[in-house]
């Protein structure tokens, strides 16, 4: 009997042209199968979670966007609430952003931060070199480049994640500007989402990465790895990238999800359910800023 699962991967292998990928589908996804593949995805009990009763909610962050309108625009026609992550000085950030929003999809900006590896960041990114009004200018400016942005997220970043003095100034911003932040979790030992927490942020941290490794296989057991979690503390956050095997599997994944009883919705709502506490924080906020002098 083939599982619902495989027959999801069965349609996405016929739309690929995956002949190894046939053979996966139908090999008993094992254990050993799902723990193949190491990253730093944060650690989850391995307790069965059938017959589970509260609501599962989970949240898919697609990052990289804005230098490929046409692919953008696949992406944005994903039959869920997902939220478009958009690199503030692509070639169509201001333009994509403003298609998400007209979609009624959640816009954020994809702030390229100072990474381990020497790899260039490009313009507008934030570097621990950086003065504390320099920094604020490069936060403030790439914000302004992404309009409609509820939230942030940090691109690359294993550096200056792990940096606490730029990661308090990072948060002081968002928090002036009543946005939320997610946490890429590039590095094990970011400090970022800490410090959030610490300022009284609206924030949370991803989960999965859905495609480091881009076969759908191993999308699969990634997205299978997202389900899991998400059934034992209630929710979940994973992110990806428009690549076309990504979307392909998101295509054909996502409508076999309301079976299972989990429900996509954008990550602010879901942070909102993990932290209703700081929810009532950012709306003070916003009261307080709507009725102050002018």
């Amino acid at each position: 009997m083939v599982r619902e699962w495989q027959r999801i991967l069965l349609d996405v292998t016929r739309s690929t042209a995956g002949i190894f990928l046939l053979l996966l589908v139908t090999a008993p996804f094992t254990k050993a199968d799902q723990t193949s593949k190491a990253d730093q995805t944060p650690k989850v009990d391995q307790a069965v979670t059938t017959g589970y009763t509260h609501p599962v909610y989970i949240a898919i962050i697609l990052d990289d966007l804005g230098n490929n309108y046409n692919r953008d625009l696949r992406a944005l026609r994903l039959p869920a609430p997902v939220t478009y992550s958009i690199l503030p000085y692509s070639t169509h950030a201001t333009r994509l952003a403003q298609t998400v929003h007209n979609s009624g999809k959640e816009v954020m900006v994809h702030l390229p931060m100072q990474n381990l590896h020497d790899m260039p960041i490009g313009p507008g990114g934030l570097t621990n070199d950086l003065t504390h009004p320099e920094f604020k200018l490069a936060v403030s400016e790439a914000i302004s480049r992404v309009p409609h942005a509820t939230g942030i997220n940090n691109h690359m970043g294993s550096f200056l994640t792990q940096k606490s003095r730029p990661m308090e100034w990072l948060m002081e911003e968002i928090k002036s500007k009543q946005l939320f932040f997610v946490d890429s979790r590039t590095t094990h030992k970011t400090v970022a989402s800490r410090v959030a927490k610490n300022k009284n942020l609206f924030t949370s941290s991803r989960d999965v990465f859905l495609d480091n490794d881009r076969s759908i296989y191993a999308i699969h057991t990634q997205f299978r790895k997202l389900i899991d979690l998400a059934k034992i503390k209630g929710t979940g956050i994973a992110i990806g990238h428009p690549y076309q095997e990504t979307l392909t599997y998101l295509e054909m994944a996502i409508p076999h999800l309301q079976q299972e009883g989990i429900k996509i919705i954008p990550v602010s709502n879901l942070i909102a359910i993990q932290q209703p506490y700081n929810l009532l924080l950012a709306n003070g906020m916003a009261s307080a800023s709507s009725t102050g002098s002018e």
